[in-house]
């Protein structure tokens, strides 16, 4: 059961980022992985970057991966209570 759990996990955590890098994309245009990395490395990545993160932009960014989290508590409190996984 713990592997068809952590299975189920993963599906779920890969679908649901991948479901809120889509919405997130929709709503501004840029994905949410700018303002997780540092700036040296993002320029690495992409040196012609034309997104120019304000504060307000990283705390968009921030704040759109904590609603992904926060979104993410629910199934994996039920997951839980069925017991898929463990853990409480």
């Amino acid at each position: 059961m713990q592997i068809a759990g952590l299975i189920m996990v993963m599906i779920l955590f890969t679908g649901g980022f991948l479901l809120a890098q889509a919405i997130f994309y929709h709503h501004t245009g840029r994905t949410f992985w700018r303002a997780m990395v540092p700036a040296g490395l993002r320029y690495t990545i992409l040196p012609k970057d034309s997104v120019q993160l304000d504060s307000f932009a990283v705390m968009e960014e921030y704040a759109a991966l904590m609603f992904f989290g926060s979104f993410m508590m629910l199934p994996l409190i039920a997951l839980s209570v069925m017991g898929f996984l463990a853990l409480f």
